[in-house]
């Protein structure tokens, strides 16, 4: 199974077809900016990242950076939709598929498909676990941030995060896994409330989080975490499906 790797992502993403010279230049620089902010914002979280940073970094001039983003929030905003997008892409139709089908699924035929869906969010975790462990802190900082927004903007304190960019990142993900599984419960031809899909996700995304920094921690192995979180999604899922479906 292909694994993804958020540092080959700029890659990916640059690709264009037939272009000039200049064009392929450009596009060249705005590769290297892309790819140093995330090497940058792995190793110091957003606080520790700079235009001058990420320009010298990227071995170009400071100058240059707004020739290809107007600020860092820009660059930080474009960066967290492309992470979010090779994230989420690769494991989308597994999960809705796995919802949509959860009621003819026998238990070992839930598990073998949770286990699938569960080692992709683990392996895109652990191809950069530093980066993972910093979209976490900065989510929790931006929560905090979201709630204390009014007083900075009368301090005039200017945050580096603002509630969005990479900071938004895991809030931003939560919103599309709520999608993932409204599309799912509707494949399946259940009823469904905003706000339980909204808890179910947010259990569920807070269990995943936590087991994957306890394997980091080497406190257990991934097998067993994921042996656990197949048994919890399975009660979850169960109790959602029986509460919702027709």
């Amino acid at each position: 199974m292909d694994t993804f790797d958020p540092m080959n992502l700029i890659d990916i993403a640059t690709e264009m077809p037939k272009e000039s010279k200049r064009e392929r230049a450009k596009a060249k620089t705005r590769h290297a900016l892309l790819k140093s902010a995330l090497q940058l914002y792995s190793a110091e979280g957003a606080y520790g990242m700079s235009m001058n940073k990420i320009a010298k970094n990227a071995g170009i001039a400071q100058p240059s950076f707004y020739n290809h983003f107007d600020s860092l929030e820009s660059l930080q905003n474009e960066l967290s939709e492309q992470l979010k997008h090779h994230y989420l892409s690769p494991m989308r139709t597994a999960w809705i598929t796995m919802l949509k089908d959860y009621t003819t699924l026998t238990s070992e035929q839930f598990y073998q498909r949770c286990q699938y869906c569960l080692t992709m969010i683990f392996d895109a975790a652990f191809q950069n676990i530093e980066l993972f462990q910093r979209l976490i802190e900065d989510g929790l900082r931006a929560t905090t941030q979201a709630e204390h927004q009014e007083i900075c903007q009368k301090g005039g304190v200017t945050d580096r995060l603002s509630g969005k960019g990479l900071g938004r990142l895991i809030g931003e993900i939560k919103e599309s896994w709520a999608e993932i599984f409204a599309q799912g419960l509707t494949s399946a031809q259940c009823s469904f409330e905003a706000s339980q899909v909204n808890l179910c996700v947010d259990v569920a995304v807070a269990q995943v989080h936590e087991l994957i920094i306890g394997c980091h921690q080497e406190r257990y192995s991934r097998s067993q975490a994921i042996a656990i979180l197949c048994k919890n999604f399975d009660v979850l899922f169960s109790s959602f499906f029986h509460e919702s479906c027709h």
